[in-house]
């Protein structure tokens, strides 16, 4: 199998390894480099890194657009392409050149979650299990007919970096067997159902802040579907502080959302319907990360103050 390779973040790494591993991998395509951290230097793509590290010829497109940029995909002459998580979308000329077709490992289980953010997603909308899905792509968006899948649960105090490493490894390890399947003509395809279809929207910065008009189980889905990025915050006396790590408490109030409600040893906040949530580690701006215990013993806060806007 003489295959090119496309993806860009850290979740692409095992699959990129595994796939160079068991076969040939004739060039990677990866986003370019772009102005990262608070200096805004250039930071290559964790793929590019990976795959230069392995000596793999490297093409960072700006646009799959490019006349010339199809040009060179198409004289490599691939028996198969592997996306996973290259952030760029393939026009339909490109499905067409391998012999194969062009895979995807796609980080939720099809149709729930097409789109850019499937981990996040599902966890901030409570769901107790997510998985790994390889398909046959199409011109859609995550459309394409399921080659293979496997479920995992999601549990209590998952975040988001904890499955993203877990479907990482498990998206590497199905792609190569979907791979060899298709070397023996042993390839079943199913088409995703028209039912349970939710997009995944990209995650933006200004999600960040905490709305205490949520309940605190809406509240604590985001804080782990949020970590590590873009992270959670929230503002007490004109100042940005960082929620890290929350519990759900089983105090039931008639006090507006956002008002400290307890601060005996712990921080428990005031939620929508009543609810309430308990902050277990915070940050504040320029500080190490603390437990709310610690937080207390540095910061006079009292009952009946506000966090938030």
């Amino acid at each position: 199998m003489n295959i090119i390779f496309m993806g860009t973040p850290d979740f692409a790494v095992p699959s990129l390894k595994l796939v160079a591993s068991n076969f040939n991998v004739m060039t990677v395509f990866s986003q370019p480099a772009r102005p990262n951290g608070r200096g805004m230097k250039s930071k290559k793509s964790s793929v590019e890194i990976a795959a230069r590290e392995l000596n793999l010829n490297v093409v960072t497109p700006i646009t799959l657009k490019k006349e010339d940029i199809f040009s060179e995909f198409n004289l490599l002459k691939p028996d198969m392409v592997v996306v996973v998580a290259y952030g760029l979308l393939l026009p339909e000329k490109y499905l067409k050149v391998p012999k194969y077709g062009c895979i995807n490992g796609h980080a939720s289980l099809l149709p729930r979650w097409r789109g850019a953010a499937p981990i996040q997603r599902a966890i901030e909308a409570g769901d107790n299990k997510t998985g790994t899905c390889i398909m046959l792509m199409d011109k859609g968006m995550d459309t394409g007919p399921i080659i293979s899948s496997e479920i995992i649960n999601i549990k209590k105090h998952d975040t988001s970096k904890i499955i993203h490493d877990k479907l990482s490894e498990t998206t590497a390890k199905l792609l190569v067997q979907a791979i060899k399947n298709y070397e023996k003509g042993i390839v079943s395809l199913i088409n995703q159902k028209l039912d349970g279809i939710k997009y995944a929207n990209k995650i933006h910065k200004n999600e960040a802040e905490i709305d205490w008009e949520l309940t605190s189980i809406e509240i604590f889905n985001k804080v782990r579907a949020f970590d590590p990025f873009p992270g959670t915050f929230t503002r007490y006396s004109n100042k940005i502080i960082k929620i890290i790590k929350t519990n759900l408490s089983d105090i039931v109030h008639n006090s507006e959302p956002g008002t400290i409600i307890n601060t005996n040893q712990k921080i428990i906040i005031a939620c929508g319907n009543k609810s309430a949530l308990e902050i277990k580690l915070l940050q504040k701006p320029g500080k190490k990360m603390i437990s709310a215990n610690d937080f207390l013993n540095g910061t006079k806060i009292n009952i009946g103050e506000k966090f938030g806007k």
